[in-house]
């Protein structure tokens, strides 16, 4: 078997939750403190190279380009579903001459079975979602209330 496809076998395919009607401001104050508190979490520490030509990251030690695709998988009054990842082009052997370096961390809280995200950039909240991989969809009840019950720990 080619070991590309034994790579992708392998592969999760996560879908991203927003709330419409929560932002950044209206989060709880120390949000990600008590959440720590409460539940397993981990922290992951990302950088990457933004261009006009698209996403530029290091993997063991080689300059990948990817391409940012994003699709709405469904929508209601309250939620957005998103289907979003990062599309290899090809290795890069150069930096390109305009980018912009950003680090993005990363905190990740299980939450039954769904992960809440909060992407930090530089110490501050600069993004927040539930990413999840079940076959439910936010037109699922069982889903609503899942996702009910996170968005009472946000505000």
């Amino acid at each position: 078997m080619n070991s590309r496809i034994q790579k992708n076998k392998h592969k999760i395919n996560y879908k991203k939750i927003y709330f419409k009607d929560i932002y950044i401001h209206n989060l709880k104050p120390n949000i990600i403190t008590c959440l720590k508190k409460k539940y397993n979490y981990t922290i992951k520490n990302n950088n990457y190279l933004l261009s006009t030509n698209g996403i530029y990251i290091f993997k063991n030690e080689i300059l990948k380009k990817y391409n940012f695709i994003s699709n709405i998988l469904n929508e209601t009054n309250l939620l957005i579903e998103i289907n979003q990842y990062f599309k290899f082009k090809n290795n890069s052997f150069q930096i390109p001459y305009d980018h912009k370096h950003i680090k993005i961390k990363e905190i990740s809280f299980k939450i039954n079975e769904y992960l809440l995200i909060f992407e930090l950039l530089n110490g501050e909240i600069n993004d927040f979602y539930i990413k999840t991989n079940n076959n439910l969809t936010i037109l699922d009840i069982l889903m609503i209330k899942e996702i009910s019950y996170i968005k009472n720990l946000l505000i």
